[in-house]
Protein backbone atom coordinates (compact mmCIF):
# COMPACT_ATOMS: atom_id res chain seq x y z
CA UNK A 1 0.00 0.00 0.00
CA UNK A 2 1.13 3.26 -0.16
CA UNK A 3 2.00 6.08 2.06
CA UNK A 4 -0.72 8.76 2.87
CA UNK A 5 0.94 11.29 5.24
CA UNK A 6 -2.96 12.97 5.34
CA UNK A 7 -4.03 9.74 6.55
CA UNK A 8 -1.71 9.81 9.65
CA UNK A 9 -2.51 13.42 10.57
CA UNK A 10 -6.14 12.49 10.59
CA UNK A 11 -5.21 9.41 12.56
CA UNK A 12 -3.08 11.34 15.16
CA UNK A 13 -5.52 14.39 15.18
CA UNK A 14 -8.39 12.63 16.34
CA UNK A 15 -6.10 10.72 18.97
CA UNK A 16 -4.12 13.58 20.14
CA UNK A 17 -4.80 13.19 23.42
CA UNK A 18 -4.99 9.39 24.19
CA UNK A 19 -1.25 9.35 22.35
CA UNK A 20 -0.26 11.87 24.84
CA UNK A 21 -1.96 9.56 27.93
CA UNK A 22 -0.06 6.64 26.48
CA UNK A 23 3.46 7.86 26.30
CA UNK A 24 2.93 9.07 30.09
CA UNK A 25 2.05 6.09 31.79
CA UNK A 26 3.88 2.80 32.44
CA UNK A 27 4.83 0.76 29.01
CA UNK A 28 7.52 -1.73 28.38
CA UNK A 29 6.57 -0.39 24.46
CA UNK A 30 7.96 3.37 25.60
CA UNK A 31 10.25 2.58 28.28
CA UNK A 32 12.98 0.38 26.40
CA UNK A 33 13.90 2.24 23.44
CA UNK A 34 14.25 5.03 26.33
CA UNK A 35 16.46 2.84 28.55
CA UNK A 36 18.42 2.35 24.76
CA UNK A 37 18.18 6.32 24.26
CA UNK A 38 19.67 6.99 27.56
CA UNK A 39 22.60 4.38 26.83
CA UNK A 40 24.30 6.15 23.72
CA UNK A 41 23.73 9.86 23.75
CA UNK A 42 26.11 12.06 25.02
CA UNK A 43 25.91 15.64 26.52
CA UNK A 44 27.68 17.02 23.78
CA UNK A 45 24.80 16.28 21.44
CA UNK A 46 22.64 17.66 19.12
CA UNK A 47 19.69 15.42 18.44
CA UNK A 48 17.00 15.01 16.04
CA UNK A 49 13.92 13.40 17.71
CA UNK A 50 11.86 12.36 14.61
CA UNK A 51 8.54 11.26 14.37
CA UNK A 52 8.93 12.37 17.97
CA UNK A 53 5.17 12.41 18.92
CA UNK A 54 3.83 14.62 21.71
CA UNK A 55 7.78 14.89 23.27
CA UNK A 56 8.43 13.16 26.07
CA UNK A 57 11.18 11.32 24.51
CA UNK A 58 12.45 14.73 23.50
CA UNK A 59 12.29 16.30 26.93
CA UNK A 60 14.17 12.95 28.46
CA UNK A 61 17.02 13.26 26.01
CA UNK A 62 16.76 17.72 26.11
CA UNK A 63 18.22 16.53 29.78
CA UNK A 64 20.85 14.87 28.49
CA UNK A 65 22.57 16.57 25.67
CA UNK A 66 23.33 19.83 24.43
CA UNK A 67 19.93 20.39 22.32
CA UNK A 68 16.87 18.39 20.43
CA UNK A 69 14.68 19.31 17.54
CA UNK A 70 11.46 17.50 17.84
CA UNK A 71 10.19 17.08 14.03
CA UNK A 72 6.37 15.57 13.65
CA UNK A 73 3.65 15.45 10.97
CA UNK A 74 0.78 16.46 13.21
CA UNK A 75 -0.23 20.18 14.01
CA UNK A 76 -2.87 18.89 17.39
CA UNK A 77 0.62 16.44 18.33
CA UNK A 78 3.00 19.16 18.35
CA UNK A 79 0.22 21.66 20.12
CA UNK A 80 0.70 18.78 22.71
CA UNK A 81 4.12 18.58 22.53
CA UNK A 82 4.90 22.49 22.82
CA UNK A 83 3.02 21.89 26.29
CA UNK A 84 4.60 19.12 27.95
CA UNK A 85 8.03 20.69 26.95
CA UNK A 86 7.18 24.28 28.53
CA UNK A 87 5.95 22.62 31.37
CA UNK A 88 9.57 20.63 31.56
CA UNK A 89 11.07 23.99 31.65
CA UNK A 90 13.64 22.98 29.13
CA UNK A 91 12.05 24.63 26.19
CA UNK A 92 15.25 26.65 25.95
CA UNK A 93 17.07 23.77 24.72
CA UNK A 94 14.55 21.98 22.17
CA UNK A 95 13.14 22.99 18.66
CA UNK A 96 10.14 22.32 17.83
CA UNK A 97 9.21 21.67 13.81
CA UNK A 98 6.64 20.24 11.68
CA UNK A 99 7.58 18.29 9.01
CA UNK A 100 7.33 14.62 7.16
CA UNK A 101 10.43 11.89 7.86
CA UNK A 102 10.29 11.01 4.50
CA UNK A 103 11.17 14.87 3.21
CA UNK A 104 14.59 16.17 5.93
CA UNK A 105 15.31 18.48 2.73
CA UNK A 106 14.67 21.55 5.29
CA UNK A 107 17.93 19.84 7.06
CA UNK A 108 21.66 20.28 5.49
CA UNK A 109 23.56 16.55 5.32
CA UNK A 110 24.95 15.97 8.51
CA UNK A 111 23.24 18.14 10.57
CA UNK A 112 23.00 15.97 13.96
CA UNK A 113 24.87 13.72 15.75
CA UNK A 114 22.47 12.08 17.49
CA UNK A 115 18.83 10.75 15.59
CA UNK A 116 16.15 8.81 16.89
CA UNK A 117 12.75 7.77 14.97
CA UNK A 118 11.20 5.29 17.66
CA UNK A 119 7.69 4.33 17.75
CA UNK A 120 5.71 3.66 14.84
CA UNK A 121 6.69 6.36 12.24
CA UNK A 122 8.86 3.95 10.19
CA UNK A 123 6.23 1.65 9.78
CA UNK A 124 3.61 4.41 8.44
CA UNK A 125 5.39 5.60 5.28
CA UNK A 126 5.09 1.85 3.78
CA UNK A 127 6.55 2.11 0.86
CA UNK A 128 8.47 5.51 1.27
CA UNK A 129 10.02 3.87 4.08
CA UNK A 130 13.92 3.37 2.18
CA UNK A 131 13.21 7.15 1.61
CA UNK A 132 12.54 8.09 5.27
CA UNK A 133 15.51 5.66 6.37
CA UNK A 134 18.22 7.16 3.79
CA UNK A 135 16.70 10.73 5.15
CA UNK A 136 17.49 10.16 8.60
CA UNK A 137 21.19 8.72 7.64
CA UNK A 138 21.93 11.87 5.62
CA UNK A 139 21.07 14.23 8.59
CA UNK A 140 23.35 12.28 11.24
CA UNK A 141 27.10 13.23 11.06
CA UNK A 142 29.84 10.25 10.33
CA UNK A 143 30.11 8.60 13.01
CA UNK A 144 26.55 9.52 14.79
CA UNK A 145 24.24 7.14 16.95
CA UNK A 146 20.91 6.21 14.78
CA UNK A 147 18.28 4.53 16.79
CA UNK A 148 15.23 3.04 14.51
CA UNK A 149 12.13 1.60 15.81
CA UNK A 150 9.30 -0.05 13.71
CA UNK A 151 6.55 -2.44 14.11
CA UNK A 152 7.40 -6.30 13.84
CA UNK A 153 6.45 -8.82 11.25
CA UNK A 154 6.87 -12.16 13.14
CA UNK A 155 4.83 -10.37 16.61
CA UNK A 156 2.01 -9.18 14.94
CA UNK A 157 1.87 -12.90 12.71
CA UNK A 158 1.71 -13.87 16.69
CA UNK A 159 -0.39 -12.23 18.12
CA UNK A 160 -2.97 -12.04 14.69
CA UNK A 161 -2.90 -15.98 15.50
CA UNK A 162 -3.35 -15.43 19.34
CA UNK A 163 -6.94 -13.48 18.20
CA UNK A 164 -7.71 -16.43 16.15
CA UNK A 165 -7.63 -14.24 12.62
CA UNK A 166 -5.78 -16.45 10.52
CA UNK A 167 -6.44 -14.82 6.75
CA UNK A 168 -4.80 -11.93 8.44
CA UNK A 169 -1.81 -13.53 9.35
CA UNK A 170 -1.91 -15.46 6.11
CA UNK A 171 -1.98 -11.44 5.22
CA UNK A 172 0.88 -10.43 7.13
CA UNK A 173 2.96 -13.41 5.66
CA UNK A 174 2.37 -12.09 2.19
CA UNK A 175 2.03 -8.15 2.39
CA UNK A 176 4.44 -7.26 5.36
CA UNK A 177 1.23 -5.07 6.07
CA UNK A 178 -1.35 -4.99 8.55
CA UNK A 179 -3.97 -2.14 11.02
CA UNK A 180 -2.63 -1.32 13.83
CA UNK A 181 -4.30 0.31 17.07
CA UNK A 182 -4.29 3.56 15.77
CA UNK A 183 -5.93 2.93 12.29
CA UNK A 184 -3.17 3.39 9.62
CA UNK A 185 -1.90 0.87 7.65
CA UNK A 186 1.75 -0.17 8.85
CA UNK A 187 4.91 -2.13 7.31
CA UNK A 188 6.08 -4.84 9.55
CA UNK A 189 9.87 -5.23 9.20
CA UNK A 190 12.16 -7.94 10.09
CA UNK A 191 15.58 -7.78 11.30
CA UNK A 192 17.47 -8.72 8.43
CA UNK A 193 15.44 -6.18 6.07
CA UNK A 194 16.55 -3.35 8.62
CA UNK A 195 20.25 -4.75 8.31
CA UNK A 196 20.19 -4.55 4.65
CA UNK A 197 19.04 -0.60 4.58
CA UNK A 198 20.99 0.31 7.07
CA UNK A 199 24.01 -1.41 4.89
CA UNK A 200 22.87 -0.17 1.79
CA UNK A 201 22.78 3.92 3.44
CA UNK A 202 26.52 3.39 5.13
CA UNK A 203 25.60 2.24 8.43
CA UNK A 204 26.48 -0.38 10.85
CA UNK A 205 24.32 -2.10 12.94
CA UNK A 206 25.05 -2.40 16.67
CA UNK A 207 22.27 -4.06 18.69
CA UNK A 208 18.50 -4.95 17.55
CA UNK A 209 16.01 -5.51 20.02
CA UNK A 210 12.49 -6.67 20.62
CA UNK A 211 10.63 -4.18 22.43
CA UNK A 212 9.82 -6.18 24.64
CA UNK A 213 9.93 -9.61 24.08
CA UNK A 214 7.93 -12.01 26.05
CA UNK A 215 5.65 -9.33 28.10
CA UNK A 216 4.14 -7.39 25.03
CA UNK A 217 0.92 -9.53 24.96
CA UNK A 218 0.22 -9.78 28.62
CA UNK A 219 -0.92 -8.24 31.18
CA UNK A 220 1.46 -5.81 32.90
CA UNK A 221 -0.56 -3.99 35.70
CA UNK A 222 0.25 -6.66 38.20
CA UNK A 223 3.48 -6.16 38.00
CA UNK A 224 2.81 -2.40 38.76
CA UNK A 225 0.66 -3.00 41.83
CA UNK A 226 3.04 -5.34 43.26
CA UNK A 227 5.73 -2.97 42.74
CA UNK A 228 7.84 -4.94 40.24
CA UNK A 229 7.35 -3.04 37.37
CA UNK A 230 11.20 -2.00 37.33
CA UNK A 231 12.38 -5.66 38.14
CA UNK A 232 10.28 -6.60 34.96
CA UNK A 233 11.56 -3.95 32.89
CA UNK A 234 15.03 -5.07 34.04
CA UNK A 235 14.43 -8.66 32.67
CA UNK A 236 13.28 -7.29 29.65
CA UNK A 237 16.70 -5.44 28.74
CA UNK A 238 18.37 -8.44 29.46
CA UNK A 239 16.89 -10.49 26.86
CA UNK A 240 15.42 -8.45 24.41
CA UNK A 241 18.54 -8.16 22.23
CA UNK A 242 18.88 -12.54 22.01
CA UNK A 243 18.59 -13.19 18.58
CA UNK A 244 16.55 -16.00 19.36
CA UNK A 245 13.90 -13.68 20.34
CA UNK A 246 13.92 -10.93 17.77
CA UNK A 247 10.41 -10.20 16.13
CA UNK A 248 8.43 -12.27 19.05
CA UNK A 249 7.20 -8.77 20.41
CA UNK A 250 5.14 -6.19 18.27
CA UNK A 251 8.01 -4.12 18.17
CA UNK A 252 11.98 -4.09 17.00
CA UNK A 253 14.66 -1.36 17.94
CA UNK A 254 17.60 -0.91 15.88
CA UNK A 255 20.92 1.51 17.08
CA UNK A 256 23.24 1.33 14.10
CA UNK A 257 26.37 4.15 13.53
CA UNK A 258 26.91 5.75 10.43
CA UNK A 259 30.20 4.88 9.22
Amino acid sequence: MSYNPEEIIRSYTRNAEIEDQSEKKPSLRTEIPREFIKRYIQPSDTALDAGGGVGINTIMMAGLCKSVTLLDITPEILALAKVNINDSGLQDSIRILEGDICDLSSFEDGSFSFVVCVGDALSYVLDQREKAISELIRVAKSGSIIILGGDSKYGFLRLRLAEGKLDEALDILRTNETYCGMGPRTHLYTASEMRSMLGKYGCRLLEAASTPSLSDTIDTAPFIEMNQWEALKELEMEICTQPELLGTGLHLLFVAQKE
